[in-house]
This record gives C-alpha cells, structure tokens and sequence, in this order.
C-alpha cells in the first residue's frame, strides 16, 4: 500500500479543495494542511487539514488511507489519531478512512465503543467509512467535484466505455495543465 499511499497523498494535497467538498459533502472556502505527525510517540495520521466550510464554521478533516492489511486495527488506529487531534487542535473533526482493493475494511463499521463495569458506554468513537472498491463509478461521477474521479479505476465500473470517456472529458476540462497532468496520471 505504500506506493498507492503516496500518490494519493499527493492527489489529495494538489486537490485539497475538492476532495474536501467532496468527503464532507459541503461546500469549502479553505482548506489548509496541517502537520501530520502527532505528539508524544512519533505518529503520523496520512492526512488532515483544517477546512473552513461555506458558512465559516471551523472543523479539522483527517483522511486515512487503507488496503486490506494493518498492523494495528482500523479502530485501535483511529481512536489514537482522533484523540491526539482532537487535544491538539481543539476543533470539531470529521475522520474517514478511505478503505482501497476488494475487501479491505468489510467488517469495519466506523462506530465503536468501550463499556464501562454497569455496561453502559464510558468511551464512544465513530468515523466514516468510504469502501472505495465498492463504490458505483456514477458515484464518484455524480461529485461536482473533478478531482476525485481520479479515484475511479479503485471503483465498480460497469459500463467502461461509457463512463472512462466522460471522466477524461470532465478531467480534460481542468484549465491548468499541470494540475491536470496530476490527476490523468
């Protein structure tokens, strides 16, 4: 995973913007990385930035990338990474872990919990769950966004000859040619 991890940290670092709008399905005016290793232990979480939507309000977004292998699992993870952000930063956050290849993150549903002695919930945590390899292509062609459509080949596609054509069409539309030579790699 760790070649595919890179290129899409970098898609997603040239593309901030739209990947953004397009995660949290909201309109974005901002979006600015900030620094991905954690204190204490040298942790890094793959992505997050500090996003400031439409209506200014103030959130971090924290991107995962995942395939079907882990050290540690999703949850333990996440719990980590969100509780150092959320100290560190002290803003709302939106976590999502993009899980990418067939199968990976099946059994991952994103909500989870410890309970305490009497069995009622002492520790709640809960993150979005995006099954790239499940995802309809129309999906991702549905965003009004054009950078992820560079995520398509880790989609279904059931119809190619219909929808790779429209998908270079829209990307070929980008006006800056270098951003554009990002997403058509």
């Amino acid at each position: 995973m760790a070649e595919t991890d890179s290129l899409l940290k970098r898609l997603v670092s040239t593309f901030t913007l739209d990947f953004a709008a397009w995660v949290l399905g909201t309109a974005v005016q901002t979006a600015r990385p900030l620094q991905s290793e954690l204190p204490g232990t040298t942790v890094a979480v793959d992505q997050v930035f500090q996003v400031t939507l439409a209506n200014d309000r103030e959130l971090l977004l924290h991107l995962e990338f995942q395939g079907r292998g882990s050290h540690e699992p999703m949850p333990w993870r996440m719990l980590e990474y969100m509780t150092r952000l959320a100290h560190l930063h002290r803003l709302d956050l939106e976590s999502v872990v993009l899980y990418i290849g067939r199968g990976a993150g099946t059994d991952d549903t994103g909500i989870y919990q410890v309970n305490g002695l009497d069995g009622t919930p002492v520790l709640a945590w809960r993150y979005r769950v995006i099954r790239l390899w499940q995802m309809q292509a129309e999906e991702l062609m549905a965003a009004r966004q054009v950078a992820p459509l560079a995520l398509l080949g880790q989609t279904q596609i059931a119809q190619p000859e219909v929808i790779l054509p429209a998908v270079v069409t829209r990307i070929r539309s980008v006006g800056d040619v270098a951003l554009r030579g990002h997403l058509l790699a």
